[in-house]
């Protein structure tokens, strides 16, 4: 096999190993009750958007900052979700040295620079912390914050604390900006606009 197709292989490996998130559900909801929960893909997805509009509000490279966002979780098809309440009784290895093990087969500039995002992300707690790695966190918490109000939307009761501490997690100025506007805006607010516009009633189809 030449060289360009060892590295087109590796990277197909990649993908397909990141379609296991697809199938990994966020195990935290299940504990609140929820039968379907969303999956780490889904999460990861609108981190990704949230971070890209944060580090815009907040003066940071936003392209990074959705990079980080998109990739934070990815050691997480080896590892699994382990809930909050679940990790006071288990050792895992870091999310750095799976990423590095996940990435070894990829051309070494692409593996180097994968590795580095979920290396960034994962510092956001350090006092060096770079703007996009507190961005890519604040968003990480925010996704999981609006996904408690869909779920409460939904009929769930038991969000609110999923609601209070993902507010009290958030560190930027436009992070605790969008956590207070989650809170006080209905999940529907975009459609039921949109439809008021077209006449529909709130709720109701076009």
């Amino acid at each position: 096999m030449a060289e360009t197709d060892d590295h087109a292989a590796a990277i197909i490996r990649f993908a397909f190993e990141a379609g296991q998130l697809k199938m990994l559900p966020r195990a935290g909801w299940l504990l609140a009750g929820i039968v379907n929960p969303e999956s780490v893909a889904e999460h990861s997805f609108r981190v990704a958007v949230l971070a890209y509009a944060i580090a815009s509000a907040e003066g940071a490279d936003p392209e990074r900052t959705a990079c980080l966002g998109l990739f934070h979780d990815f050691p997480e098809t080896r590892t699994g979700d382990i809930p909050s309440v679940g990790r006071p009784y288990l050792r895992t290895a870091a999310p750095l040295t799976v990423i590095e093990d996940q990435v070894s087969g990829l051309p070494a500039s692409l593996a180097a620079h994968i590795a580095a995002l979920v290396s960034e992300h994962e510092s956001a707690k350090n006092t060096d912390a770079t703007i996009e790695a507190r961005c890519s966190r604040d968003a990480d918490k925010l996704e999981c914050l609006l996904q408690a109000c869909e779920y409460r939307a939904r009929g769930n009761t038991l969000m609110q604390p999923w609601i209070d501490s993902m507010a009290a997690a958030v560190t930027t100025r436009t992070g605790t900006t969008l956590a207070k506007a989650a809170q006080d805006l209905s999940p529907s607010i975009w459609w039921d606009e949109l439809a008021a516009a077209f006449g529909a009633p709130p709720g109701g189809r076009v």
